[in-house]
């Protein structure tokens, strides 16, 4: 379930008052859910993750076939595999639909 779907993340807020509020949106792709975890494994393409704070509220909206679902919370992790650059999501009030005309 949401195996290789296309997802774009991006920060909500700072956690820390002196950390740099990044307003880019990164397109990303699903590797991976764990809903036991509320966990979602992200590819990160070309974006390096020291990109990615730990120390941020981020909002990950993920691409189905006909709705968009949208979740916030936190990057727990953030490691270099065989796949690429993963960083993992951290789901906070799980998920919110939006349903695409």
């Amino acid at each position: 379930m949401y195996r290789e779907c296309p997802a774009k993340l991006f920060m909500v807020r700072v956690i820390l008052g002196e950390s740099y509020f990044d307003d880019t949106v990164y397109d990303c792709k699903t590797i991976r859910y764990i809903p036991e975890k509320e966990s979602i494994y992200l590819l990160t393409g070309n974006t390096e993750l020291p990109a990615f704070s730990l120390d941020a509220l981020y909002e990950c909206s993920i691409q189905l076939e006909n709705e968009t679902l949208r979740s916030q919370g936190f990057i727990t992790e953030r490691y270099v595999s065989k796949s690429g650059n993963v960083i993992i999501f951290r789901i906070q009030n799980g998920f919110y639909k939006n349903p695409v005309n």
